[in-house]
């Protein structure tokens, strides 16, 4: 596939800190303002996730209202919609307390070894398998993934396995039809995994802030996601950009992270899938 794309690429090496700091020769006018900022950002977090938490609540307790009022009568689309929302509850919370560690400065890394290619893999299976048992229309998406070998890095499995997740699942969010492309390029010391969607691309009104806090054009989630998952990537040493397609639908979202493994260790290590 054309690996060209056009010049519009958006970096990620924004800094967000979790509280105002201020010089000590700033006035009191500019220091109100920047708490009155910083209010009115955690105001903002607090509104938009008491939003997302009271629709999927809402739906899972009236589809048990159902069932419990017609107990003799099965409804398997009602089962369907319930779990479907517990699973949306269960993303947001683990997206909260993922939050609360980035702003607290509280994310840790458990890194060892594995093989990122099988990595990427089971993912996808996972994905798939995950959106046909949730009622999930996968429409008429195919998933391309073609592995060359193993790729072996020192890392964190299971943030590298949330970012991986975030970004296919974004690339399904915004894409209706045609192909969801994954690709793992080893290069020197680093390796580069990178999304490919043929969706609808970036919208230019978020491009610039694709990876802060509550940056998303989608009805079907906060915009936490890349937010979380560019803090992974750069507590790793790494970096994280977009890019929309060139002479194609969709875009592109890559990040790129350290190896960390040095030859003479791999007879002396477990290698963990």
């Amino acid at each position: 596939m054309s690996n060209n794309f056009s010049e519009l690429t958006f970096d990620s090496k924004t800094t967000v800190k979790s509280r105002p700091v201020f010089d000590d020769t700033s006035n009191s006018f500019d220091i109100d303002e920047k708490f009155n900022q910083y209010d009115k950002i955690q105001d903002e977090f607090v509104n938009i996730a008491s939003h997302e938490i009271k629709t999927p609540v809402q739906s899972i307790l009236t589809y048990s209202e159902l069932l419990y009022s017609n107990p003799n009568e099965i409804h398997p689309e009602y089962i369907e919609a319930i779990y479907r929302n517990a699973l949306r509850l269960q993303r947001l919370s683990k997206n909260l307390l993922d939050i609360a560690k980035v702003e607290n400065h509280a994310l840790t890394l458990k890194n060892e070894k594995f093989d990122i290619n099988w990595l990427v893999s089971s993912i996808i299976q996972d994905f798939v398998m995950h959106t046909r048992n949730s009622g999930i229309k996968t429409r008429n998406i195919q998933f391309l993934f073609s592995p060359k070998g193993r790729i072996l890095v020192y890392a964190d499995k299971d943030r590298i396995t949330q970012v991986i997740s975030n970004l296919i699942d974004n690339a399904f969010k915004f894409t209706q039809r045609g192909t969801i492309s994954i690709r793992v390029i080893k290069q020197d010391d680093r390796v580069t995994v990178s999304v490919d969607d043929s969706g609808i691309g970036i919208d230019e009104h978020i491009a610039s802030r694709l990876f802060s806090k509550f940056a998303t054009s989608s009805e079907n989630g906060v915009g936490l996601g890349l937010y979380i998952s560019k803090n992974i990537v750069e507590a790793h040493d790494g970096k994280i950009w977009a890019q929309n397609n060139l002479n194609k639908n969709g875009a592109t979202i890559s990040f790129q992270i350290p190896i960390n493994i040095h030859l003479e260790d791999l007879t002396n290590h477990q290698v963990f899938q």
